[in-house]
């Protein structure tokens, strides 16, 4: 399951979901590699780990996919936890719905599940649902 994010950065994800379908498609199933949630470090392990087994992809696709895998399946955040900030980095969320989310929790007490999470951000719900696979409660 690829997550799309809207704006100028989506034709960069297709081309790096592109790349990992070739590259990585022809010898696994996708879900393999996408049901982990690695930082970019341990992406970049990975892939290097299957280019020595004989993934081929250049330098620059490479970078490419490692940058789409830890994008789209980097660590998962905790929403109850992470600070305005940690949102803005981890999740890629705007500043204000990063802020929104903190006060709302501030105010409400911890979020147990999306729809609480994009009640609690009505701006942000598209931003929230884009990324829900990287959210933890």
């Amino acid at each position: 399951m690829a997550l799309c994010f809207p704006g100028a950065a989506q034709p960069a994800q297709d081309e790096g979901k592109a790349l990992l379908e070739r590259t990585c498609g022809e010898c696994h199933a996708l879900s393999i590699a996408t049901s982990e949630h690695n930082t970019r470090e341990r992406w970049a392990s990975v892939v290097d780990d299957m280019v020595s087994r004989g993934a081929e992809a250049t330098d620059t696709e490479i970078e490419k996919i490692v940058d789409y895998l830890a994008k789209n399946y980097g660590p998962k955040i905790n929403v109850n936890k992470a600070s305005a900030d940690e949102l803005v980095k981890g999740l890629e969320l705007s500043k204000s719905v990063a802020a929104s989310i903190v006060e709302y929790r501030e105010k409400n007490g911890s979020f147990t599940s999306i729809d609480d999470l994009k009640k609690a951000a009505a701006a942000g719900a598209q931003e929230i649902e884009a990324r829900k696979a990287r959210i933890a409660f």
